[in-house]
């Protein structure tokens, strides 16, 4: 009796031909910390704007508007 050996299930993936598309739609961003989330995309992502920055809003075609402390808080 021999005992066959099982050979690890191995998956090919070919880059150029992926099965997931991303389509980017409008991107709806909250600050959350140093960070601009994007709660709208399926894919998540962020933009790191650092510690001394603040979105105060957007643009009329929903581009954040990042402002400076001191812009905002003054000196």
């Amino acid at each position: 009796m021999s005992e066959k050996q099982e050979e690890p299930q191995s998956e090919i993936l070919d880059f150029n031909k992926p099965e997931y598309i991303f389509t980017p739609g409008r991107h709806v961003y909250r600050q959350q910390g140093p960070y601009l989330v994007c709660k709208e995309c399926e894919l998540h992502h962020a933009v790191y704007i650092g510690m001394d920055k603040m979105m105060v809003g957007e643009d009329e075609d929903g581009v954040p508007i990042i402002k400076s402390s001191e812009e905002v808080f003054g000196k």
